[in-house]
């Protein structure tokens, strides 16, 4: 579920004495001018993976509770598991026996994101039934030198990402991971998450979920069409024009916007009547199936 977290300290002059004491820290790395032998920031420390940052005006925390959780296991350093709302909660509980006014930070950045097992490889459904978001094309699509399908979908607010977890870190299954990072507090703060400690009510990761699918809801995957298909050369020619980005993108513009509604609905019908929304319907049925599962361990 939760991922990678930045919060912010709000008041840097008790922290920072707190983090410079060695007996809280054996380890923190400071910028040093070698002829002078003036010490200047950033001061960093570490919690395992997590990073806290120390700058003249402001003290920050972050990267990867599900990392951390595994570290704290002592196994790999790796967020493809399932990460219980038990184990976020006893994460958090680490991080707040390691530091101090844990509940006075405000979180500034977060991911919400799952993992899901296929029955085929993820990849092959991100490169061709991953299509839009928004009716938008994807900003970023990355290969990582083999090693897995990644698209990304750029918004204002946050970023949208759909990967191959599997191939990533080269497991023996198929595993498609859906996430939404979200770039300010102003995402997550409307539904009721400022601080690191609201991520252990359930009330509050439900709402998150719900952002997380109606976000899902927003993607256009439709399901490839087969040698055999009974779809008729009229339907295909449609097809064809509503997966294309500069359809849309020309139908934003605003004398079309009226017809962009009307556009949105006759697609959604040529999806229904030639019965190609099945992976969407499988990969959504799945996503809340393991949201339960976790939200419940």
């Amino acid at each position: 579920m939760i991922d990678f977290v930045r919060l912010r300290y709000l008041d840097k002059n008790r922290i920072e004495p707190f983090i410079s004491n060695k007996n809280n820290f054996d380890k923190l790395h400071t910028v040093l001018e070698y002829h002078s032998g003036e010490i200047s920031y950033p001061f960093t420390a570490n919690i395992s993976s997590m990073e806290i940052r120390i700058s003249d005006k402001e003290v920050f925390v972050k990267n990867s509770l599900h990392k951390l959780y595994n570290e704290l296991q002592k196994a790999k350093s790796q967020n493809y598991n399932d990460f219980t709302y038990s184990a976020l909660s006893n994460t958090i509980q680490h991080l707040d026996s390691k530091l101090i006014d844990l509940r006075k930070t405000r979180l500034t950045q977060l991911e919400f994101g799952l993992n899901i097992e296929l029955p085929v490889s993820a990849e092959s459904i991100i490169r061709e039934n991953v299509i839009l978001h928004k009716l938008k094309f994807h900003n970023h699509n990355e290969q990582f030198g083999g090693r897995g399908e990644y698209k990304q979908f750029n918004h204002s607010n946050y970023y949208f990402k759909i990967y191959d977890k599997a191939k990533q870190y080269q497991l023996d299954k198929h595993v498609i991971r859906f996430e939404i990072k979200y770039k300010s507090s102003k995402g997550f703060n409307s539904l009721g998450v400022f601080n690191i400690h609201d991520l252990k009510s359930k009330k509050l990761l439900q709402n998150l979920f719900g952002d997380l699918l109606k976000r899902f809801d927003e993607l256009t995957i439709v399901d490839n069409i087969t040698t055999d298909s009974k779809i008729t050369a009229k339907d295909k020619s449609k097809l064809e024009t509503y997966l294309s980005y500069n359809y849309w993108d020309k139908l934003s513009e605003r004398h079309n916007r009226n017809r962009k509604i009307t556009e949105k609905k006759a697609f959604l019908s040529l999806l229904v009547k030639n019965d190609l929304l099945k992976t969407k319907t499988f990969l959504r049925a799945n996503l809340t199936r393991k949201f339960d599962e976790l939200l419940n361990s």
